[in-house]
């Protein structure tokens, strides 16, 4: 383990997305929310605290639950917000469980066909869903530009493709709005970090990880112009019934 301060890592979007997501919906207390998102810890606690909703918080990464349990647990918070080890493409939901669905961050990493049907699936009819996710300001995108974004078996639309796509699986958007903002604020400082001397930060052996994974991505939005490619948008749509 390396000495020095500890860090820790920026998220995509933190709070200020979930809250955004939240505020252009209708929210009760006592309400099933499903939160699958990138900044899983933050998303969670966000909602539960300010709704007092039973929230279900889903991540296929084990260190990630693990650091919304303890953050859970440190606003003690157990009693309304379980979180566990889960893919978004395999729920293990009954139908129609949920009066809500938050996903940040992580639509475009899986086959929209596979992930898209399981929240449908899950979420209760004229029920919503709020997401926040990439897509690609312009065609045709660069390939180096497309390389730094791959996740295999996921993939990266136009807004107007993101937004058709969600209508035929059965979600009509009623809010839109473009946040990419966010990137720019993620991205940089996920700089700062690469550009500090490792001796001088704590880092965990999958932080680490993280860091240099993160390192040709940051290099080509800020550095080599990506930003004038990639987007993120956050929409809030509807499910629509008998689909």
């Amino acid at each position: 383990m390396k000495h020095g301060k500890e860090i820790k890592l920026p998220t995509l979007g933190g709070t200020e997305t979930t809250k955004l997501l939240c505020s252009k919906i209708e929210i009760k207390k006592g309400m099933n929310v499903l939160v699958a998102s990138v900044n899983l810890q933050d998303s969670v606690v966000y909602i539960a605290k300010n709704f007092k909703c039973n929230v279900y918080g889903i991540h296929e990464l084990p260190h990630i639950v693990i650091s919304a349990k303890s953050e859970i647990a440190n606003y003690g918070l157990e009693d309304i917000v379980k979180v566990k080890v889960m893919s978004p493409v395999s729920l293990d939901f009954e139908n129609e469980t949920f009066d809500l669905i938050i996903t940040e961050g992580i639509l475009s990493q899986y086959k929209k066909s596979q992930i898209l049907k399981e929240f449908y699936r899950v979420l209760k009819d004229a029920s919503f869903i709020g997401i926040a996710d990439f897509y690609w300001k312009k065609k045709p995108v660069p390939t180096y530009v497309q390389d730094a974004w791959y996740v295999e078996g996921g993939g990266i639309e136009t807004l107007d493709e993101k937004l058709k796509i969600l209508k035929n699986y059965g979600f009509e958007p009623v809010f839109v709005q473009d946040i990419s903002k966010e990137l720019v604020n993620y991205y940089s400082k996920f700089k700062k970090i690469i550009q500090t001397s490792l001796k001088e930060i704590k880092f965990t052996k999958y932080e680490f990880k993280e860091v240099k994974r993160f390192k040709h991505e940051v290099s080509v939005f800020l550095d080599q112009g990506g930003d004038k490619w990639m987007g993120y948008v956050a929409v809030v749509a509807m499910k629509k019934k008998n689909l």
